[in-house]
């Protein structure tokens, strides 16, 4: 059974399952909508004879009960795109873009199914993004048949920001760049604009978005593979817990709630006491960190799931972490 699944049915122990209802306030990513997809992706996976109903069951939630975030519809579209069926998977995809529209992997998968079942030319007129996706892939295709008039193609993803004067150099598209004529190259690295987006911090913000535990924990640093001093949690090679430094960047910014920052900060402040032996102080700090603990609690089922899992974490990290040794009596108000 793939871990993902087994994960999910981990996790559904104890609860009932229902179909996700229609509500643009809940979280995608609540125990209700995993539930529903454990019991989609069961029947596809292992159930032969009930593979077709449970494609109909997803289809139809993506259609008429999917949150505004198209996780569902998305999880038809890859789906449906697993099996060969390209022209379903770029419609799931594509519902599950016009639900969230920035989202890049979205994006990138609605692309990709377009090359596959030949919706070009719908992609390039659905949307800004979408000329731009499908002129990506365009130009990605001419330069794999070694055609010369890609010019135009290039001039175009350049004005609306695709290609930077490094990617030029070094990406994926440096050969068939290099291919073009010495003024036409001259040409596009002058039309060539300053890089207004990180793509490093748009790819941290949406592991950010798909961790479950961003919601109650600060993930920054752990999906940024920090290290260092503002590393806040375990030994290398030990159970770690980790939040990013106090600089925040615009993207951390804001998906990082004062809860999550209180409880991150908190933690934080139990390790810089226990590098100092300063017992009392650690002590105090934990006995914040556990209140924001109790309050993260309250706010929903799968919070308190991963609140209780921090406990677990914090208590490991104290009765057998080196670098908390010297509060290691503190493990028992855990």
């Amino acid at each position: 059974m793939p871990i993902f699944v087994v994960l999910i049915f981990a996790l559904s122990l104890g609860f009932c399952t229902s179909e996700p209802e229609k509500n643009p306030n809940r979280d995608p990513y609540s125990l209700e909508t995993l539930l529903f997809l454990e019991e989609v992706l069961l029947d596809v996976w292992e159930n032969p004879s009930a593979k077709e109903e449970a494609m109909s069951r997803l289809r139809y939630v993506c259609r008429t009960k999917d949150t505004d975030d198209g996780y569902l519809c998305y999880m038809w579209g890859l789906l449906e795109f697993q099996r060969g069926n390209y022209n379903e998977s770029y419609t799931g995809f594509r519902k599950a873009l016009d639900k969230s529209p920035n989202d890049t992997l979205y994006k990138n998968m609605l692309r990709i199914a377009a090359e596959k079942s030949g919706n070009l030319s719908d992609l390039k007129a659905h949307s800004y993004d979408g000329e731009v996706l499908a002129t990506l892939s365009e130009l990605q295709k001419e330069c794999q048949e070694g055609k010369t008039s890609v010019y135009p193609k290039f001039q175009f993803l350049i004005g609306r920001g695709v290609f930077t004067k490094e990617s030029l150099k070094r990406g994926s598209f440096v050969s068939c760049y290099q291919s073009l004529e010495t003024s036409e190259q001259t040409a596009l690295l002058k039309e060539v604009k300053q890089a207004n987006v990180s793509y490093k911090e748009r790819l941290i913000a949406d592991q950010m978005k798909s961790d479950p535990f961003t919601k109650i924990w600060d993930t920054s640093s752990y999906h940024r593979g920090d290290t260092g001093k503002e590393m806040v949690g375990a030994t290398s090679g030990a159970v770690t817990a980790s939040v990013s430094s106090t600089a925040e960047t615009n993207s951390q910014s804001s998906l990082s709630s004062r809860s999550q920052t209180l409880v991150t900060d908190a933690w934080r402040k139990v390790k810089q006491a226990s590098i100092s032996g300063n017992e009392a102080q650690a002590k105090e700090a934990l006995k914040q960190f556990l209140s924001e603990v109790q309050s993260s609690k309250k706010k929903g089922k799968s919070e308190a799931m991963m609140a209780t899992a921090l406990e677990r974490a914090a208590k490991l990290l104290l009765e057998q972490d080196p670098q908390y040794v010297k509060i290691r009596s503190l493990a028992k108000e855990l």
